[in-house]
């Protein structure tokens, strides 16, 4: 494990991140969103670097059909961006003067810095809304009859 992470570290460093970076540097914005129903992962395609360098989080895949009695109002996202400086995205929500957020943590990672593990098919997502009465964002899925949905925990809050 400690040499999985000390190569791990060096990579970063000779890709010019890490420690020597900026500690505050600005969130990436997200240019493909997409997820799994088999690893129950959603992954972002972040605008960083070569290009390739994605973050990914827990998701809930569900049909529309089976949760239609429980059905809120979520609201549009405007804006999703990823940060791998604290692990998180955030999403930008259309809903009252505009200042409201969604927050959730996230792996950011580069591909080509992961082990070869097995890789699923994700499938592509749209209509990303986040809910701030029962605190879940959620986004379709372009699966099968279209009822598929991808939902996961996240922080609402008001962006001061």
């Amino acid at each position: 494990m400690r040499r999985t992470l000390l190569g791990t570290c060096a990579a970063l460093a000779a890709l010019g991140i890490g420690p020597a970076a900026p500690a505050l540097a600005a969130p990436v914005p997200v240019t493909a969103l997409s997820c799994d129903g088999d690893t129950y992962k959603c992954t972002a395609d972040l605008r960083f670097g070569d290009g390739n360098w994605k973050a990914r989080w827990d998701a809930t895949i569900f049909h529309q059909a089976a949760t239609r009695s429980a059905a809120r109002a979520p609201v549009p996202v405007t804006n999703l961006s990823c940060d791998g400086d604290n692990g998180s995205c955030v999403a930008e929500l259309m809903f009252g003067d505009g200042r409201w957020r969604a927050r959730w943590p996230a792996t950011v990672f580069h591909p080509a810095l992961r082990s070869a593990a097995r890789r699923m098919a994700p499938v592509p997502a749209s209509s990303l809304n986040c809910d701030g009465d029962n605190g879940r964002c959620t986004v379709n899925l372009r699966f099968g009859d279209g009822g598929w949905k991808a939902g996961w925990s996240a922080t609402i809050y008001h962006q001061p």
